[in-house]
């Protein structure tokens, strides 16, 4: 008799670990075409990165520049 209770254990484990793996899926990162910005966003992005070149900014301070014109704009 011990075998069938092994036995039937081995499967209730592997069921339970299958069941936990499935419920981990559902909290995954998003993938990069997800994390991509909006066409609106990156246009306004590409506006901002040529204002900051118009006007010379140091590339040093070019990616503040570039978020604080797109908070700006958004606004």
């Amino acid at each position: 008799m011990p075998r069938p209770i092994a036995l039937f254990a081995a499967v209730t484990l592997s069921l339970g670990l299958g069941a936990g793996a499935a419920t981990a899926q559902t909290s995954m990162k998003p993938s990069a075409p997800q994390k991509m910005m909006s066409p609106a966003q990156a246009r306004k992005m590409r506006d901002c990165e040529q204002q900051a070149a118009q006007n010379n900014i140091k590339m040093d301070e070019r990616s503040k520049y570039v978020m604080d014109c797109m908070t700006a704009k958004a606004k």
